[in-house]
């Protein structure tokens, strides 16, 4: 992966979550690379496993706390999903977390390095009442990921 500058205006449409904005102004796709860790496996349980990303140290964390629409790179293919990037306030979360949902995936990636490109957001995280709420939300996310996919198509 190329590293280049990132200018001010691109670094605050990240924080903020402009992924579109982002882009125009970079005028390419923000993109993280990191290899899949093992998380709680929550994600599974609840019917969309993720692959948990922990980041090497010289990549810098720029992009805001929410859930994107996201392509993802592995070996020689791009599949896409949605990613969420945040701290999990509806189980209690306090650490930062990066997990990514890939769509019609189901292979052992453990140990794997994945690089995830930002396409658009999809919401601002947020603490739900309950895991059914929490799990209603995802499948909206997921079926609003695949609509604006239908979009860029």
């Amino acid at each position: 992966m190329n590293i280049r500058p990132i200018s001010d205006p691109a670094l605050e449409a990240l924080a903020a979550g402009n992924i579109r904005k982002a882009r125009t102004i970079l005028g390419y796709d923000y993109a993280l690379r990191g290899t899949v860790v093992h998380g709680n496996h929550l994600g599974r349980t609840l019917g969309f496993p993720t692959a948990n990303l922990e980041l090497d140290n010289q990549t810098p964390f720029l992009i805001g706390h929410g859930v994107y629409l996201v392509r993802v790179g592995y070996l020689n293919r791009k599949m896409n999903g949605f990613a969420n990037i945040g701290i999990r306030p509806t189980i209690g979360g306090k650490n930062l977390t990066f997990e990514v949902n890939i769509f019609d995936f189901e292979e052992d990636i453990y140990g794997k390095i994945l690089t995830v490109w930002f396409l658009d957001r999809i919401r601002e995280e947020r603490k739900f009442a309950t895991l059914d709420d929490l799990v209603a939300q995802i499948r909206t996310d997921k079926l609003t990921a695949l609509k604006l996919l239908s979009g860029l198509q």
